[in-house]
């Protein structure tokens, strides 16, 4: 029996590797029922985690101009 390369790395296939700087870090917060609800309805993005990240960032750029 043969070994077949199928389906193996070829040279240029695949994404480009984010660098480590680039690359999303997971986080574990506690946060209650109403804050909750607030990064649902007040956050902008696709997910949960998306509205969290774009209010925190908002908050962030906003505090650093004060």
């Amino acid at each position: 029996m043969q070994r077949e390369n199928r389906g193996g790395p070829r040279v240029g296939a695949g994404r480009i590797p984010l660098k480590e700087n680039e690359k999303k870090k997971g986080a574990k917060i506690y946060i209650t029922d109403k804050v909750k609800d607030a990064i649902l309805t007040y956050g902008t993005g696709k997910n949960f985690s998306d509205k969290a990240v774009e209010l925190i960032n908002s908050e962030i750029q906003k505090r650093k101009k004060i």
